[in-house]
């Protein structure tokens, strides 16, 4: 069912016609930032200092 109108005083029309004027002005003025690329996970893992972790590297190798 449709809901009618509320009557707008001149003033209040004009008014919000400048506030979507403006609204569209700033969405094309300033357009949103592009998201930061995905960055994949490498295979080899490493600690931040850039030593390999111990616990992979030591676990499939046979000592002695």
């Amino acid at each position: 069912m449709v809901q009618p109108v509320p009557h707008l005083s001149p003033e209040r029309l004009e008014h919000l016609r400048r506030l979507v004027d403006a609204s569209r002005l700033r969405a094309a003025l300033y357009l949103p930032p592009k998201p930061p690329p995905i960055r994949r996970r490498s295979r080899s893992r490493q600690y931040p200092g850039g030593r390999p972790s111990l616990w992979r590297n030591g676990r499939g190798q046979r000592r002695g």
